[in-house]
């Protein structure tokens, strides 16, 4: 893993899934009873796509159950929608599990079938997943080039949320690979959507990220261009003080507090000391952080600033508590930056052999992961330790070693200053482009303006005059009929004749006596739906009364068991103590869900893919609003307070979006 990708381990942090809303969990439970009814395959096809994208992070071996229930409905022809669904909800759920390989077909499958099912937004965007798999197996020019066809097709249908995700996602792609330019790029580029998506986590993981990579350049050049690094540094600075509070508003402390451990980093690597002081006296609540990364973090720059200052003792003692770590904090070039400064003060101290093992032990670290600056200083460190102790051949090898990670620090500086050239000539062109396209603009703008309103003038014109000639003919064929008419009356006379009178009669009666059978009809359908219901709620409220009557029961009878003196007679007692037991625990709305379900087959699935923040109360409090419950009612069956009705009733008015002049139970009754 090289420096970058330990970057991407705090960003991880801060990200929030892309590709796919998952239910509420509220709806689980739900969803999960509607299942083992008889639903159409579509419909439960959808819902074990939402049950598998809910899983996928939590639990991905019951995401990938759940997915391959979905599977088994392929053939029985579903809609290729919910098959390339299925598929990208598997994809993920495989990757979540760690396996690629498989993570890849599912992704590959699910690309295929949404082109084939002409859904191009899906297919984008499982595309861009796939870009991102091909990042963890470390392939990263196909990634970036799958990353941008998923991005050129977001912009050409304006679609900011995927635009700006695609841009971080290459950016990390670039960070990884340490070009630290190419991946500032992208990640300003994607930050400037966050005034247009208004997304506080979106905004703080942004101002993070360039707050890192500005740390990570300015560390690169501290020692070939010390005023280029002091620049960088106060730009890292200033966006990660930017992040502070937004990571405080949204509630992140993890963010917040990384924000502030590398906000320390900025200043002690800056020899602001006393700003230093001042941030570790106002941070007490991170310093008390139960994270081990956060903590160690935090002790790292202490015993920085403590060297710094002289206090090599107490550096030395909290670095050597920081050496004992095992967690996540070992895998940052932060930590064996800070060991080769224990190694240092371990020598000054007389220990050389430990001194010579931490140091080593950080050599090898950077080494396997090609971080090019750590595995500089510690060869250094070691060659000069060598030289002194007059074993000039391992001096000799250290120095070569050091030579060549001079070189490959030296290529990836010439790298970062051409890829800085190339984002400034780009900026300068498209500042160009972006000028011309203006005063392209607002000349259209200007020709266009009066295009339409010369085309609007001569258009209400012909519009006048063709209302003229309408009305003018109309009047005339008015008059035309009317002569006719009274031409035609005066030769058949004013008055029709009884049999045509009698007819007319009979065909209106006839179609008054259809109207009223109709009327009749829909009175008797409306007459059996209520009675239904109220047998129904007949037959809860009998459940819900039983079991107040055996808990009652259960506790006035429990103590005459101690009063029977005969065992076998204090058996049988307690055998039907435990049968009322077994009833009072019943819960009374146990099957009022299954029977509501089977009369109103259709109203908790619309009410589910309409408004799936409802919770299992809620949805019950909505059957029996559709059923025309009063509040008191709803309260007993439901062994509640009329109190908490009332606040479950507010509650559902909010989540359906509800206007004040709107009746909840109208509206409810119309599903």
């Amino acid at each position: 893993m090289k420096n970058g990708a330990g970057i991407l381990i705090l960003l991880s942090l801060l990200m929030h899934p892309v590709f796919c809303q998952t239910a509420r969990q509220d709806s689980m439970p739900i969803m999960k009873n509607l299942l083992k009814g008889d639903l159409p395959i579509e419909t439960r096809l959808k819902y074990l796509t939402k049950l598998c994208a809910y899983y996928w992070t939590i639990d991905p071996d019951t995401s990938i159950w759940y997915g391959n229930q979905g599977k088994a409905y392929f053939k029985e022809g579903v809609s290729l929608n919910r098959i390339g669904r299925i598929y990208f909800v598997l994809g993920m759920a495989w990757e979540n599990k760690g396996n690629l390989d498989s993570a890849l077909y599912y992704l590959g499958q699910a690309e295929v079938t949404s082109l084939k099912a002409g859904d191009t937004m899906y297919h984008y965007r499982t595309v861009e997943q796939t870009g991102s798999l091909y990042r963890m197996m470390g392939k990263y020019d196909t990634a970036v080039l799958l990353m941008s066809r998923s991005l050129d097709y977001f912009r050409s249908r304006h679609k900011n949320f995927y635009i700006m995700t695609s841009l971080f996602n290459i950016g990390s792609v670039y960070l990884e690979q340490n070009r630290y330019n190419k991946a500032l790029q992208y990640y300003l580029e994607s930050a400037s959507y966050d005034t247009i998506l208004y997304d506080s986590t979106n905004m703080a993981t942004h101002y993070f990220g360039i707050g890192t990579i500005y740390v990570s350049l300015g560390s690169l050049f501290k020692k070939t261009d010390p005023e280029k690094s002091k620049n960088y540094l106060s730009l890292s600075k200033s966006y990660f003080k930017k992040s502070l509070p937004v990571f405080e508003a949204i509630h992140m402390k993890t963010g917040y507090c990384f924000a502030m451990m590398n906000l320390l980093s900025v200043m002690v690597s800056s020899d602001e000391l006393s700003q230093a002081d001042s941030l570790l006296a106002s941070c007490r609540e991170c310093l008390e952080f139960k994270d081990p990364r956060v903590e160690s973090g935090f002790n790292i720059n202490r015993a920085q600033i403590l060297h710094l200052r002289g206090n090599d003792r107490e550096a030395k003692a909290l670095l050597a508590r920081i050496s004992k770590n095992t967690g996540e904090i070992r895998i940052l070039p932060e930590f064996h930056k800070a060991m080769l400064l224990y190694s240092e003060l371990l020598r000054n101290s007389g220990q050389q052999d430990s001194a010579l093992g931490t140091a080593r032990q950080s050599l090898m670290w950077a080494r396997r992961h090609s971080v090019l600056a750590v595995a500089l200083d510690a060869s250094r460190i070691l060659a000069e330790w060598e030289r002194k102790s007059e074993n000039y051949e391992k001096a000799f090898d250290y120095l070569l070693i050091a030579g060549q990670y001079q070189d490959s620090l030296s290529v990836e500086i010439g790298r970062e200053i051409f890829d800085q050239l190339e984002l400034s000539f780009s900026n300068k062109i498209l500042k160009a482009e972006i000028g011309k396209l203006s005063i392209e603009k607002k000349y259209n703008k200007t020709l266009n303006l009066v295009t339409v309103l010369l085309a609007s003038f001569i258009l209400i014109l012909l519009l006048i005059f063709a209302v003229y000639l309408q009305r003018r003919r109309k009047f005339a064929e008015a008059k035309r009929l009317i002569a006719e008419e009274r031409t035609k009356l005066a030769e058949e006379g004013k008055h029709l004749s009884d049999l045509e009178i009698r007819n007319m009669t009979l065909v209106k009666n006839q179609r008054d006596l259809e109207i009223q059978l109709k009327d009749e009809e829909m009175q008797k359908l409306q007459l059996e739906m209520q009675l239904r219901d109220q047998e129904l709620v007949y037959q809860t409220m009998l459940r819900v009364d039983l079991t107040q009557i055996n808990r009652s029961v259960q506790e006035k009878l429990t103590p005459f068991n101690l009063k029977l003196s005969s065992k076998k007679d204090q058996s049988e007692f307690i055998q039907v103590i435990q049968e009322i037991t077994r009833e009072a625990g019943k819960d009374p709305l146990a099957d009022f869900e299954i029977l509501f379900t089977q009369l109103h087959k259709s109203f908790f699935e619309k009410l589910i893919s309409s408004y799936d923040s409802l919770s299992k109360t809620e949805l019950q409090v909505c059957a029996m609003i559709r059923m025309n419950l009063s509040t008191k009612d709803m309260a007993r069956m439901m062994n509640l307070s009329v109190a908490s009705i009332d606040m479950t009733r507010h509650r559902i008015r909010q989540k359906l979006n509800l206007e004040q002049k709107d009746n909840l139970t109208t509206f409810l009754m119309g599903i």
